[in-house]
């Protein structure tokens, strides 16, 4: 047992349960408070929040660990999509959304379409997906914690699980929000450390590419695959900032439009920072010291181990690793505890529920979705990228449609959208697999499959109430925000 390594992670995991019990006073009677932190959330944390969010577990293990399997071109495809993304949400939904003064993605869709069954469909589909990327950031957890502390992989996952989900439960968003900074910080600052430490070992960035691709040819190549499986890598993650659920909600989140379109910016600088230098410095490290790894996952864990045998450095590295997995596990669940409570059970279910009664249904909703990942990531899949990059198409397959058309074009009708989340979300799940197309490429099909069918249906159905749709352009012209 590692018992320096151990200490300074159940040290860290008691701050964030410390931080949940506080943030519990401020969310215990408010349901705005608990969903979207009272809309009170700064640039600076929000920034960071957001980085958090998407720079997960899935990205430190997960991001070198499919450039160690596919390459550096291929991944950075994928990851240029995310960091050209968040500019795009930035000017095509940020502000629209912010002023709008919802809570969800679902609420949106509901305001602008008012359709009974998009309204329930929608949180559905996003359930599924997000315990899928969920299932993915335990495994990294799991990883982390065998590889590292030396626990058995059941109790890694268990463990991790229920920190996680006790203080998003008792805390909410303003939890979420406070311990994603704390995490963002923590792991941008030991990866950069990790990277430079390797950097200056090697004797720089050129003679390490040099070693890594002598040692593995591939990794410096164009992987022998399809160029639409390189445009799929690069799609999925431009459109994430869209419509990814735990993504679009630091938005909701922002104190103003303003400040929620620059969070999205800056958090991209840190997130580019992250990735570029982890991977030049992990992955490459990685095929010169560990050929033929196994499981392509645990190659940071492993470069961090050979790079920082200082006991207390490696503890905090754990923690850092941890909290990768809590920052954005902690927003998935809290996406799937809102889609169930807020967009199924107020609206549908108990429309006069109390905002103490639909706090504490969220409690509830977030230890189910809590123990079903539990389940699932004990025996999961290999390549953590692959899994919950599969999750994000499909959401943008269902929903980038029906959220674009419906801020910039007024002639979207409620049936026509219900049509395009449901034909977009099919033809992926049917072409994810069914078919035999290259990786990734699935959505270059399903989503223009979900305009068409909205635009085509949109000049063969009833168009949205007119009263509905004058207010909402009185919000979006005037950025003015409405109860």
């Amino acid at each position: 047992m590692k018992i320096v390594e151990l200490s300074l992670t159940v040290s860290y995991i008691l701050i964030c349960i410390i931080i949940g019990i506080w943030a519990s006073r401020k969310v215990s009677s408010s349901s705005d408070d608990y969903w979207v932190a009272g809309r009170k959330i700064g640039t600076f944390a929000n920034s960071w929040a957001l980085m958090a969010a998407l720079g997960s577990g899935g990205s430190i293990l997960g991001v070198n660990g499919l450039a160690y399997n596919a390459g550096v071109p291929y991944v950075f495809a994928m990851y240029a999509g995310a960091v050209v993304g968040f500019p795009f949400a930035a000017i095509l939904v940020a502000e629209h959304l912010r002023d709008l003064k919802v809570r969800t993605v679902p609420e949106y869709l509901n305001i602008r379409y008012n359709n009974k069954a998009l309204s329930i469909v929608v949180p559905l589909i996003i359930m599924v997906a997000m315990e899928v990327y969920i299932v993915a950031q335990l495994k990294a957890a799991g990883i982390t914690v065998v590889y590292l502390l030396g626990l058995p992989y059941h109790y890694a996952v268990i463990i991790t699980a229920i920190v996680f989900t006790l203080y998003v439960s008792i805390g909410g968003m303003w939890a979420i929000t406070l311990t994603d900074v704390l995490q963002g910080i923590l792991m941008f600052a030991v990866v950069i450390l990790l990277s430079l430490v390797v950097f200056a070992s090697f004797g720089g960035v050129t003679p390490l590419l040099g070693k890594a691709t002598a040692a593995s040819p591939a990794f410096g190549h164009l992987k022998e695959m399809s160029f639409i499986s390189y445009a799929g890598a690069f799609v999925v993650w431009l459109i994430a900032g869209c419509t990814v659920p735990h993504l679009v909600m630091r938005v909701f989140t922002a104190r103003d439009s303003y400040s929620a379109k620059l969070s999205l910016n800056y958090s991209m600088v840190f997130y580019a920072i992250l990735t570029v230098v982890g991977v030049l410095a992990v992955a490459s490290a990685g095929h010169v010291l560990f050929p033929n790894l196994k499981d392509a996952d645990t190659v940071f864990l492993r470069v961090m181990e050979y790079f920082l045998p200082n006991t207390i450095m490696r503890g905090i590295a754990v923690a850092a690793v941890m909290a990768a997995v809590m920052s954005t596990t902690d927003a998935l669940i809290l996406a799937v505890s809102s889609a169930a409570v807020n967009d199924i059970y107020k609206k549908h279910i108990n429309k006069d529920a109390t905002d103490k009664k639909v706090v504490r249904m969220g409690l509830i909703i977030t230890w189910i979705a809590g123990v079903l990942a539990i389940y699932f990531a004990l025996n999961p899949p290999k390549l953590l990228t692959m899994l919950y990059t599969a999750a994000v198409g499909l959401l943008g397959s269902s929903l980038l449609a029906p959220i674009l058309l419906g801020i910039w074009w007024k002639k979207a009708t409620p049936r026509a959208a219900l049509l395009s989340c449901l034909s977009g979300g099919i033809s992926y799940c049917y072409l994810l697999w069914f078919t035999k197309m290259p990786p990734l490429s699935h959505v270059l099909v399903a989503i223009p499959i979900s305009f068409v069918v909205l635009f085509v249906a949109s000049n063969f159905t009833a168009p949205t109430d007119p009263k509905i749709m004058e207010l909402v352009s009185k919000i979006h012209e005037s950025g003015e925000i409405v109860d």
